[in-house]
C-alpha cells in the first residue's frame, strides 16, 4: 500500500499499457464541473477505491476498491465496472467483476491495465495461491455473451524470498509480456505469456535493486521507445542531507539486452536531493513519457516548502548525456494542494493533470498545470476542483482523459455514504467535464 512519508496534517507499452491518455484532452475551462459518478457503499461494491480508473470500450470505467464490504468474511478488495448511461444525465451502472478472497488476491491496489479483446491486468499487494500472502498477478476476462460473468485467473503468485508485495499496476509491453515492480526486496519483473493456451505463465526478474542505492520502486513502471522501463524509487539514489540516511529516490530506467535473455542495463537518470528546497523528495508515483520522450513526474515531498513537486526530465540531445530535471511546480500545501502521490496524465497542449490528497480545503484537489506562454515564464498551476469530503476526500490516484475531454477519477475516501465506523466515507468515482 501506499504510504505517506513526511506529511504534515492538511486535513480530512506501448499503446493503452502506458496510461498516459495523452491523445485525448481538449482545454480545460477555469471552473470545471465536478460529477459523482458513484459512491461507494461499503457493501457488496467495496470502498477505498484507492487506484484510478481506465477508459474501456463505449466509455465504461474500470478499477479497483482496496477493500471488500462490512461484514463480508474477508474485507480483501474488488474490480468493478462503470457504465455510463445511455442518455446524458442518466446514472452509471456500476458492476462487482470480482471479489478478492485470498487465493486469487488480496487488497488490489495497483491501477488496471487494458490489454487486447478487453481483458484487464492487474495485481494484488497480497494473497496467492494456498493460501501465500505474498501477492498476485492476475488477469480478468470479459463475458463471452451479454450478462455472463467475467472469468478471472492468476498469472502469478509472488514468493518469499523473491520480489513480491506489488503494489503497482501493469505495463503491456511486445507479445503480451507484462511489466511491474514489487515493493518487498525491491524489483521490476517481466511475466511471458505462455507459448500455447493453457500453459503456465513465466515470471523474470528484470532488476533487483541494491537496498543501499535505491528501494520502494512503487509507482510501476512505463514502457518507452525500444522497449526501455522508466520508473521510479521512493528512497535512495545520491541523496541530499535532507533525506539522510535513505536518499530522497531516483528516476531509472532499464533497457533491454541487445542479446535475448540478457541482462537489462539500469541508469539512475535523477537522484533527487531536496537541498535547500531547490528539488523534489520520495516520488511515490511512477513517470509518463509524452511524444517527445520528456518524462514528468511528482514527488510526495520536497520543494520549496515541503509539500511536493511536479517535475519533468528531458532526455539528453546526444546519446550517453545527462538527463534535465526541471521543477515545474511546487506546491504550497494550501489552496494548491499538498503531497503528490499519483503520477501526471499529459493531455493537449502539453497541459498535465493530477491530485493531491491534501491541500485544498483540506480533503484534496484536482489540478492542471499549464506550459509556458513564452520562454523563461512559469508553468500555471490551476485548481480545477477542491473536494468538500461530502463529493470525495483524499484522491490518491492519476486521473484518466476521456475522449470528451472529461477527466475521470477516484477518491479513496469521502462521499456520501459513511464508512463502517469511520466518518470520511467508502470513497467515489468522479468526472471533471470541460
Amino acid at each position: 500500500m501506499r504510504r505517506l512519508r513526511h506529511m504534515p496534517a492538511t486535513g480530512g507499452t506501448l499503446g493503452k499499457a502506458l496510461l498516459i491518455f495523452t491523445a485525448f484532452s481538449a482545454a480545460r475551462a477555469a471552473s470545471p464541473t465536478l460529477t459523482t459518478l458513484y459512491n461507494f457503499t461499503g457493501g457488496s461494491d467495496g470502498f477505498f477505491p484507492l487506484a484510478g480508473v481506465v477508459i474501456g470500450s463505449g466509455g465504461v470505467l474500470y478499477g479497483t476498491t482496496y477493500s471488500l464490504g462490512f461484514g463480508k468474511s474477508t474485507n480483501t478488495g474488488t474490480a468493478f465496472s462503470l457504465t455510463p448511461p445511455a442518455s446524458a444525465g442518466g446514472t452509471w451502472t456500476q458492476a462487482t467483476i470480482q471479489e478478492f478472497t485470498g487465493d486469487n488476491g488480496l487488497y488490489p491496489g495497483g491501477i488496471l491495465a487494458i490489454g487486447g479483446g478487453g481483458v484487464l491486468y492487474g495485481t494484488c499487494s497480497a494473497g496467492g495461491a494456498g493460501g501465500t500472502l505474498y501477492g498476485t498477478a492476475f488477469s480478468l476476462t470479459p463475458p463471452a455473451s451479454p450478462g455472463g460473468g467475467w472469468i478471472g485467473a492468476v498469472l502469478y503468485s509472488f514468493a518469499s524470498g523473491y520480489g513480491h508485495e506489488p503494489v503497482a499496476g501493469i505495463a503491456i509491453g511486445i507479445g503480451g509480456v507484462l511489466y511491474g515492480t514489487t515493493s518487498s526486496y525491491a524489483t521490476v519483473y517481466a511475466l511471458v505469456p505462455p507459448a500455447s493456451s493453457g500453459g503456465a505463465w513465466t515470471e523474470h526478474d528484470v532488476h533487483t535493486f541494491t537496498p543501499s542505492l535505491a528501494t520502494n520502486p512503487e509507482g510501476g513502471v512505463v514502457i518507452g521507445k525500444d522497449g526501455v522501463l522508466y520508473g521510479t524509487t521512493g528512497l535512495g539514489g545520491g541523496g541530499g542531507s535532507d533525506c539522510s540516511p535513505h536518499g530522497c529516490g531516483t528516476v531509472f530506467s532499464l533497457t533491454p539486452s541487445a542479446t535475448p535473455g540478457g541482462a537489462w542495463t539500469e541508469t539512475v537518470l535523477h537522484s533527487f536531493t531536496d537541498d535547500g528546497g531547490s528539488d523534489g523528495a520520495y516520488p511515490d508515483a511512477g513517470v509518463v513519457i509524452d511524444g517527445s520522450g520528456v518524462l514528468y513526474g511528482t514527488t510526495q515531498g520536497g520543494g520549496t516548502t515541503g509539500y511536493g513537486t511536479v517535475f519533468s526530465l528531458t532526455p539528453p540531445s546526444s546519446p550517453g548525456g545527462a538527463w534535465t530535471e526541471t521543477i515545474l511546480y511546487n506546491f504550497s500545501g494550501g489552496s494548491d494542494g499538498a503531497h503528490p502521490v499519483a503520477s501526471v496524465a499529459v493531455g493537449r497542449g502539453g497541459v498535465l493533470y493530477g491530485t493531491t490528497p491534501g491541500g485544498g480545503t483540506g480533503y484534496g484537489v484536482v489540478f492542471s498545470l499549464s506550459p509556458p506562454v513564452s520562454r523563461g515564464s512559469p508553468w500555471t498551476e490551476t485548481v480545477l476542483h477542491a473536494f468538500s469530503g461530502a463529493d470525495g476526500s483524499g484522491p490518491m490516484a492519476p486521473v484518466a482523459i476521456g475522449s470528451d475531454g472529461a477527466l475521470y477519477g477516484t477518491t479513496k475516501y469521502g462521499g456520501t455514504y459513511p464508512c463502517g465506523a469511520l466518518s470520511n466515507g467508502c470513497g467515489t468515482v468522479f468526472s471533471l467535464a470541460p
